[in-house]
This record gives structure tokens, sequence and C-alpha cells, in this order.
């Protein structure tokens, strides 16, 4: 069997009292296989440290070319394109037992990483899509940003040449209440946002690169 690269892409369970997370729900819509790629998708616990544990192990046991992490964001659009991981964390999660505040995800890692996810090419193909988005350069400081500089540790420590990334997608429309409303953006849409992102990241990790002694024989 031929050789197919791994995307994983990765969603949150609901937190805080939602009975939904549009994160894992349009993450769950894709597909086995976009453009060449094996994608495997695994939903995330919104507990402290434990993510990260579970980050660790897929990444071990999969061995992906790309992590694509995706979050809940704002209750409307645009879908955010996340630049920076910080390593810190605050506040609680779904255990109700931890509540942090300004703790380091990863003691004596550095205060932050850029994402090496294409992140233009992503922003350019929902544009051209009629997508609301934008370039977001602080995940917050909770589980998302969590897993977006865990995951990016981890690829510059453990699991060298993995790209990876993170994006904030809008609440639902029915996360709202009477009391409530959110604008929110549907599912499908979402679901969509995430696809092409995701095939952005496939033509990525599959594009040829000529090293220089083949660019100087070509010449």
């Amino acid at each position: 069997m031929a050789y197919r690269p791994v995307i994983l892409v990765t969603g949150f369970e609901p937190f805080l009292g939602s009975d939904r997370n549009p994160s894992v729900e349009a993450v769950m819509q894709l597909p086995d296989e976009l453009l060449g790629c094996r994608i495997e998708r695994r939903e995330l616990p919104v507990v402290w440290f434990d993510y990260i544990n579970m980050l660790d192990r897929y990444m071990d046991e999969l061995r992906p070319r790309a992590v694509l992490g995706v979050g809940q964001g704002y209750p409307a659009p645009p879908i955010l394109i996340e630049r920076i991981g910080m390593n810190i964390c605050n506040g609680p999660d779904n255990s109700h037992e931890v509540d942090l505040r300004d703790e380091p995800l990863f003691f004596g890692g550095p205060a932050a990483y850029f994402t090496t996810t294409p992140y233009a090419a992503m922003h350019k193909r929902l544009k051209e899509e009629g997508i609301p988005v934008r370039y977001s350069f602080n995940a917050g400081q909770n589980q998302c940003n969590g897993l977006l500089y865990s995951a990016l540790h981890l690829a510059a420590t453990k699991y060298q040449g993995v790209r990876a990334g993170f994006i904030h997608v809008p609440m639902l429309p029915e996360q709202g209440t009477p009391e409530r409303p959110v604008e929110g953006y549907p599912l499908e849409k979402t679901a969509r946002a995430i696809r092409l992102c995701v095939e952005e990241v496939c033509r990525a990790v599959t594009y040829s690169v000529r090293t220089l002694d083949q660019y100087r024989e070509e010449m």
C-alpha cells in the first residue's frame, strides 16, 4: 500500500455547561482521505493537561505530518486562523477541580511559537470562497491556546518536522438562548471551512520541494 501522509485534526468536547461544540462536530465531518492524505479525527477533553497527554499519544501513534487543532471561538464570525501559541494557561476546565492562574504549559519552554501550517494559503482559500476569516495573534490563555502551544512545542522537541496550527470557529446559532441569543455560524459552513483549510494543509505536506542541487541541475 502506498504511503499516505497523515493529517491529525482535533476538536474539543462541549464545555462549561453547553451540550455542543462546533469544533468537534465540524472535524468529525471530514472524510477519511483528502488529496492523497489520510485524515485522522480526534476529540479532546477540555481538561488541563489531559488533552496534552492525549495529543502526545496521538502524535506518537499516528506520526502525522501536520496537526490542525480546531476550537470554539466567538459567538459570531469570522473564522480565526491563529498565528501564535503562548506558554501560559489561565482559567477553569471541565473537571471543575482546576482553575489555573498564569501557569506555564511547559516549564522551561519558549514564551511562544509561531504556527507552521500554511496560514496564508488557508486565509486566501477561505476568502476566495466567501467565508469570513481573519488572522488572530492571540489564541487566548485557555485550552485552545494550550493545544496550539503544545502541538508546536512537541513538534519542536519530540516530533521534528511536524507542522502545527489552530483555527477558532464561531459558535452555532443553536447555542444561543432566548435570553442570550448568538449570531453564530451554521455547522455546514463551518465544516466546509475546516475542510478547505485541511486541503491546504494536505497540499503543503505533499508539495515536492527541490533541493538546491536539483535546482542547479535543471538550469
